[in-house]
């Protein structure tokens, strides 16, 4: 509208007027625009969608009022009215961030366009920045700013309102700006805009009273302590609010300004508290409501003082000498509490300290080993922080030590301990200490509890012990013992010695064996106290009781030689000791028996067979009444060789090593003492082939099909059928008359080449006492000419009087013989030999007679079976 075009009618004007008079005043929260408040520097702002609409200040009195519009021809409406100027619009911007100046360059009519633009700040009349469109389009106009501006403004046509954009906004920039708009045919255009700018204040700083300046993490303070800090910042337009924050609690708003413009705000916390640890204290300087408030803040660190201590556990008597463990925990201190142990004014050591994660837990562990001086002590665990004087509480208790009962045990006061004997009355005294008393006694004989028992003589009563009429049973070890609740104590060991009549000692020899006009010596051994003993001997057999005058006594042994002369000079020796107690009432008994061969060994077993060795184990039978040994015999299948040839004395047990890989052997087992030996026991048994073995097996194989090997086993078949033949024929030619009693010799030999018979009678002249030695056996030849089994079979029969012939896998397990009838041997039970000896320089060997046939004469054997 043009500046002469006639005025509306004035009730339109006035209606106008109003209108734009109570848009003004009314709250801009109702349009849902933007409203600014400002009351002693203070700022409220609230947001609307500012890509559509653009900002409008207006100012009233001393509030600032942000209106939004979006009718642009209601703005050229009310600047027409009002003396066609539209009242001035303020803005607030922060220094050194941007603002945006609005004015409104829409055409009023679409077939009108903008020709120039101009703002002007103040009473200047020298625009600061011009659009000219005035030669050509909008979008081509010239842009042009004055050196006030200095590149920093910029005016934007693509916005509607178009705006002169200010970037950065200096303090300077504050004042009334002016906006003239001409168009090219419609009057030109005004549009006032009052800018304020804001200045923010400096970053605060925090200090002490001193005038220290803290950083963000102040302390460490002491529980308890005062806490005084100072906030200060300069700077600022307006004036800014400094404010002291603790998160998001307003603590303190009460600030000075100074003359030069400094604004300080103090704070003081009287006594810091637990809840005060990393507590963050803000002190935050603020102008507008723009801007993020300005603001330093700094963290409080602070120690604290233990709040518990405690030993933990029931607080018990301790025991005396056992080490004990003892724990106390502290808990509330900052940093960790130290603690020591402490008995009455003695720190103690032996300590270990651990601490919790979160480092409000302290853990100590004493090791404590408290002794009787201990008892009525004040033990305690104090904790404290270092850092806090007086900080330091404790825990303890007054020591109660307790010991296991302690034990002395003696004889009655009038007993005579060396005077001690049979039948006489005993009592032990127990003297006791102990804390606290005890709850039980008792009394131990050897180890084992003694109870009342008045039968036997035994009477317990609390800490005496009574033994009525001792015998020799009662010898021993006593003990008494008592418990409390640390434990059970034992006293000393006492050693009842109970004199007493002679007995006989268990474990003897009690059968001998003797052949006649052979001396045998039998050895009587008792228990007595004291050791002084006399003996006497006594024999009987079922016609007469003799006296034996011939032994020798020595302490508790006594030791008599006898020599059966005759069948009736076989029976009993009775032995009786005597001390200065009294005479054995039961005799030491010993049987004299003919003295024989020893029997066989028994339950034989091969084990733990490996390449080259074995284990061959039976069990002795009886010794024929003298001492035996046993003897062990290997002997090699294939070559008929004797292997190992071993010997025990005690116990039939034998570790064979040695022996080739792969091998079948035959073990002999026998017994054998001074009168002969037993039957043998014959096994069977191999060793484990080795990897060689195993090789040459194969090789053997294939040659053993060879016709050269098949030819010789022909002739060896042949010479042991011929062989089998003369056996046969020699067997049924010898029936001869045999001694009776003799005893087959370890093994059968032909009488040696050049004996005489002259010679052949004198060895059988040969006096008793010269046949007593035990026989010594050469090695065993088998004759070449016969075959391998007939050979083993002859060695074997020959071995012994009569032969049990036993199987044994390779597991060392008996297996029953396989019968062969056409290999038994039927010879007479009632055959007897003459005895034949012959005596060398190194041996003596009794052989066996032959008959004229030339025969060994052998003993009836029943149903040996072989199968070498």
């Amino acid at each position: 509208m043009d500046r002469n075009t006639t005025a509306p009618p004035l009730g339109m004007l006035g209606s106008l007027v109003a209108t734009l008079l109570f848009a003004m005043a009314s709250p801009s929260d109702g349009t849902g625009g933007l409203g600014i408040n400002a009351i002693g520097g203070g700022f409220n702002t609230a947001a609307t969608n500012a890509s559509e609409i653009t900002g409008i200040f207006s100012r009233k009195g001393s509030r600032i009022v942000q209106q939004w519009s979006n009718d642009e021809d209601t703005t050229i409406l009310q600047n027409d009215i009002i003396n066609h100027r539209k009242p001035p619009q303020t803005l607030v911007g922060v220094a050194g961030s941007a603002l945006d100046l609005p004015c409104n360059i829409t055409a009023p009519t679409p077939d009108d366009s903008v020709a120039l633009v101009l703002w002007y700040k103040d009473e200047s009349t020298t625009p600061l920045y011009s659009l000219d469109a005035r030669r050509g389009l909008l979008d081509q106009a010239r842009h042009a700013a004055s050196d006030l501006l200095n590149g920093r403004a910029y005016l934007s046509i693509t916005h509607k309102p178009s705006t002169l954009k200010l970037k950065p906004l200096l303090e300077e920039d504050e004042g009334q700006y002016r906006c003239r708009v001409d168009f090219r045919k419609a009057r030109t255009r005004n549009f006032d805009v009052l800018v304020t700018v804001v200045v923010p204040p400096k970053k605060p700083v925090i200090m002490d009273q001193n005038g220290e300046l803290f950083h963000s993490l102040i302390g460490p303070y002491n529980e308890g302590d005062r806490l005084f800090l100072v906030c200060e910042t300069e700077g600022g337009k307006p004036t800014p609010s400094l404010t002291w924050w603790r998160e998001s609690v307003l603590l303190d708003d009460s600030y000075e300004v100074s003359p030069e413009g400094v604004v300080r705000n103090e704070i003081e916390i009287t006594s810091l508290q637990r809840h005060d640890l990393m507590a963050v204290f803000t002190c935050q300087a603020s102008n507008n409501n723009i801007t993020v408030p300005v603001s330093k803040y700094v963290t409080v660190d602070m120690n604290f003082r233990p709040l518990e201590v405690s030993i933990e556990g029931n607080r018990r008597p301790l025991s005396a000498n056992n080490p004990v463990e003892l724990v106390c925990r502290a808990t509330g201190s900052r940093p960790p509490a130290t603690i020591t142990w402490w008995k009455g004014n003695t720190k103690m050591k032996r300590t270990k300290e651990r601490i919790s994660i979160d480092g409000y837990v302290t853990t100590s562990i004493l090791i404590f080993t408290p002794t009787s001086e201990d008892s009525g002590k004040y033990l305690s665990c104090r904790a404290e922080n270092p850092l806090i004087p007086g900080s330091a509480i404790e825990d303890g208790w007054k020591l109660d030590i307790n010991y296991v009962p302690q034990l002395t045990l003696k004889l009655g006061s009038k007993l005579r301990h060396a005077h001690i004997q049979e039948s006489n009355d005993v009592y032990f005294e127990c003297n006791i200490r102990s804390s606290p008393w005890v709850s039980e006694i008792g009394w131990k004989f050897e180890d084992q509890e003694l109870h009342t028992n008045t039968s036997n003589g035994i009477i317990v009563s609390n800490q005496s012990l009574v033994l009525q009429k001792v015998q020799k049973s009662s010898r021993g070890r006593y003990t008494c013992t008592a418990t409390n609740s640390e434990g059970t104590g034992e006293s000393n060991e006492v050693f009842l010695r109970v004199q007493y009549a002679p007995l006989c000692k268990p474990g003897q020899k009690i059968i001998y064996g003797a052949a006649r006009h052979e001396a045998v010596r039998v050895t009587c051994e008792v228990e007595a106290d004291p050791r002084e003993v006399s003996f006497h001997w006594q024999f009987n057999n079922t016609a007469e009781s003799l006296e034996v005058v011939t032994f020798v006594n020595d302490g508790t042994m006594s030791t008599a030689t006898y020599i059966p002369r005759t069948e009736f000079d076989y029976g009993t020796l009775l032995c009786w000791g005597t001390n200065i107690v009294g005479s054995q009432v039961e005799p030491c008994i010993y049987t004299i028996v003919p003295a024989g061969p020893p029997d066989s060994v028994e339950n034989c077993s091969v084990t733990n067979q490996t390449e080259d060795s074995m284990i061959v184990e039976c069990s002795p039978g009886y010794d024929g009444g003298l001492q035996q040994q046993f003897i062990l015999e290997v002997h090699e299948t294939a070559l008929h060789r004797l292997q190992v040839n071993l010997s025990a004395s005690s116990f039939p047990y034998f570790h064979v090593r040695g022996l080739p890989s792969g091998t079948h052997f035959v073990a002999v087992v026998y017994a054998a003492n001074a009168k002969g030996r037993s039957q043998a026991v014959v096994m069977r048994t191999h060793t484990l082939p080795g990897p060689e073995s195993q090789t040459r097996r194969e090789n053997v194989w294939q040659v053993t099909f060879s016709p050269i090997l098949i030819v010789l086993v022909s002739v060896i078949i042949g010479f042991v059928v011929i062989a089998m033949i003369v056996v046969i024929v020699m067997k049924c030619r010898t029936r001869h008359e045999r001694h009776k009693g003799q005893i087959l010799p370890r093994k059968a030999y032909k009488l040696q080449p050049g004996l005489s018979k002259e010679e052949e009678n004198n060895e059988a002249g040969k006096s008793p006492g010269e046949e007593k030695g035990p026989d010594i056996i050469p090695d065993v030849s088998i004759p070449s000419e016969q075959s391998a089994e007939e050979g083993l079979d002859k060695h074997f029969l020959a071995d012994a009087a009569s032969m049990q012939l036993m199987g044994v896998n390779g597991l060392g397990q008996t297996i029953t013989t396989i019968s062969r009838p056409s290999r038994q041997m039927e010879l007479e039970p009632e055959a007897t030999l003459r005895d034949y000896s012959h005596i060398t320089p190194q041996k003596r060997v009794k052989v066996l007679p032959m008959d004229e046939c030339g025969t060994l004469h052998r003993p009836y054997v029943k149903n040996i079976q072989t199968d070498v």
